[in-house]
């Protein structure tokens, strides 16, 4: 592959990981000081990254539904995104050096 091409691929994996991390940091801050869910930026972050965090939902199942939780699908969706990221940002860095 093109050197240009890998760079680019590399600096939008790093941005995509980055942003998905970033919105999951916040979700689980929010989820853990028990933002009022009534909140027009809490529901549009919740709403966003629900699709994000659906698969996992079921490490949840035993949580309340309301105050201060440790969401765990979150966590667990956040170091996913981060491990993948990490690994196919060094795969493409090893691709660029051959």
């Amino acid at each position: 592959m093109n050197r240009r091409l890998l760079d680019l691929l590399r600096e939008g994996i790093a941005l995509l990981g980055g942003a998905l991390g970033g919105l999951l940091v916040v979700r689980l801050v929010l989820k853990l000081l028990a933002a009022r869910p009534d909140s027009p930026a809490v529901t549009w972050l919740y709403h966003l990254t629900d699709p994000i965090v659906a698969a996992l939902a079921m490490m949840d199942r035993d949580q309340p539904r309301f105050g201060a939780i440790l969401e765990l699908s979150t966590l667990a969706t956040l170091v996913l995104i981060v491990s993948l990221t990490a690994l196919i940002w060094v795969g493409l860095g090893r691709m660029q050096r051959q």
